[in-house]
């Protein structure tokens, strides 16, 4: 079974939002970009990683459009295999293979309601 890794909230106010989700659920935010905040939800090893089995870590970013919404990460082993699947399955793909810098390639899925997901695969 794949897994949600990772998660990413749109938002018009990034210091608004940080300061939600640390008062609200205690989360650790770094800005790490202009318009780019990391959510530690759990402590992490030096990869970023979550020490806590299943707990996973996002990100806030600056919304582009009012059409953006919360974005849920899932790591699959080949993305070209799954981005098949999809289609398959009657799903479409948004944004094909991607390469994420040094950390691995991402894609953008719709499934058949229309909600778009990532895909994320890492670099071994």
């Amino acid at each position: 079974m794949d897994k949600v890794s990772f998660f990413e909230i749109p938002a018009d106010n990034l210091k608004s939002a940080q300061k939600f989700f640390k008062g609200v659920f205690g989360w650790k935010t770094e800005a790490w970009k202009d318009d780019y905040v990391n959510i530690t939800t759990v402590e992490t090893d030096k990869n970023w990683m979550p020490k806590e089995k299943g707990a996973i870590n996002g990100a806030i970013f600056k919304r582009k459009s009012k059409n953006e919404k919360p974005l849920l990460m899932i790591e699959v082993p080949s993305i070209e295999k799954y981005l098949q699947k999809v289609k398959k399955a009657g799903g479409k793909v948004v944004t094909g293979r991607a390469e994420a810098g040094e950390w691995g390639w991402w894609a953008e899925i719709a499934d058949t309601e229309g909600n778009v997901s990532e895909l994320w695969e890492d670099n071994e």
